[in-house]
């Protein structure tokens, strides 16, 4: 019995060992350094989103914008803290009123335009359609009916288009661009 007492006791040490290492890494374990500065960056990038890449804010804008009153949106007359990169053209009665990021590569630039839950498409297609008409390839389109449509594009940046309801009579479209 007290063998296997003992046994116990030295497989239960034995996997207790085979945890993580918090341990700072030595100066020459350079591996280790540059996979703790590489989460450290995922971590910064991932902040206030959610598992599938939108933002809280944009889960938020999602549940329900359409009957939202506009002045509870935000500043829809403001400007971005970037500024959109020139080549990316946005249609003619859209205003980019704020941006987010960089979050490593990638900045977000979002726009209000005029419209409701049944002009998602139509505004998704002129959003891309206009970057088509300045070199850009569309890659593919889709949507939720009455809650979202998106476009993802390639060019000079990668540009992942999503337009959702903002408020009453007005759509937003988020430009990711990478």
């Amino acid at each position: 019995m007290r063998t296997i007492t003992l046994v116990a006791a030295l497989l239960a040490l034995l996997v207790a060992s085979c945890g993580g290492d918090d341990r700072p890494a030595a100066s020459g374990a350079g591996g280790a350094t540059t996979a703790t500065a590489t989460a450290s960056a995922t971590q910064d990038a991932d902040a206030g989103q959610a598992q599938d890449g939108d933002s809280d804010a944009d889960k938020a804008a999602e549940q329900g914008g359409k009957d939202k009153p506009c002045a509870d949106a935000g500043d829809l007359a403001g400007e971005p803290k970037a500024k959109p990169p020139a080549d990316l053209a946005l249609p003619g009665d859209a205003h980019v009123y704020e941006s987010e990021g960089p979050f490593g590569k990638t900045t977000r630039y979002f726009a209000v335009t005029e419209g409701g839950p049944d002009d998602l498409p139509a505004k998704r297609d002129d959003a891309s359609d206009i970057l088509v008409e300045n070199g850009y390839k569309l890659l593919a389109k889709d949507q939720e009916e009455g809650a979202e449509a998106e476009a993802h594009l390639s060019g000079k940046h990668a540009v992942d288009i999503q337009v959702i309801s903002l408020c009453e009579g007005k759509l937003r479209i988020r430009y990711t661009v990478s």
